[in-house]
């Protein structure tokens, strides 16, 4: 009998968690629906022949924009492609979350030291986002997402993963977490779009003909 109230307390826990999420879920749905969520990045999924999304569930050293890079080289190389045919999408999620943080947010929570990514430039943890740009202008940055970006890549952070981060960096700051929310949502790279989730956005570019690729 005890056994069984026990396995019975569990099943009451999982459902009372599966529940809260499901009600996250439909919060998150009734905003997209209300307009308070940016969708423009579908629309421009349209208008590609060739479109792929990238899973960037961890930084792993920028190897997602490494494959952005990629798609663009070998399409361009094997059926002459322009770039304004090809659409690639990176979704910026859970491990990933700092790859979408602006230069602003790396230097005042040191997240290069969080992160483990140091600055070529110094040699330091970084405390700027070095996948944003080349450290220099003579640097390469035919990988960073600033070059990507102007070549057609949309870039979707997760809001989720982005308050999780935000949520762990006010506490170990001593700070209210609504605001450290809030300063999260508003230092985005220039660029980026906010999405309910990642696997939102990951099956939402789907269903716009985007092949699926992992991103680390």
């Amino acid at each position: 009998m005890t056994h069984r109230r026990d396995f019975l307390a569990r099943m009451t826990l999982g459902a009372a968690a599966l529940a809260a999420l499901d009600a996250d879920e439909l919060r998150a749905g009734t905003a997209a629906a209300s307009g308070a969520w940016d969708t423009s990045w579908i629309d421009k999924l349209a208008t590609a022949r060739y479109r792929v999304v990238f899973n960037a569930s961890d930084v792993s050293d920028g190897a997602v924009f490494d494959y952005v890079s990629s798609f663009y080289n070998d399409y361009h190389e094997v059926h002459n492609t322009t770039d304004d045919q090809l659409r690639p999408v990176v979704v910026i999620r859970r491990l990933g979350t700092a790859l979408g943080l602006n230069d602003t947010l790396w230097d005042r929570y040191a997240i290069g030291e969080d992160v483990k990514i140091a600055d070529s430039a110094t040699q330091a943890p970084a405390r700027r986002n070095v996948f944003w740009k080349a450290a220099t202008p003579a640097g390469d940055s035919s990988r960073k997402i600033d070059t990507l970006q102007r070549r057609g890549l949309i870039c979707l952070v997760c809001n989720v993963a982005l308050g999780n981060m935000a949520r762990r960096t006010a506490e170990k700051a001593n700070r209210k977490v609504e605001d450290v929310q809030a300063e999260f949502r508003a230092n985005l790279v220039p660029g980026a779009i906010l999405v309910p989730s990642g696997i939102y956005a990951l099956i939402r570019a789907q269903n716009a003909g985007c092949a699926w690729m992992p991103g680390t």
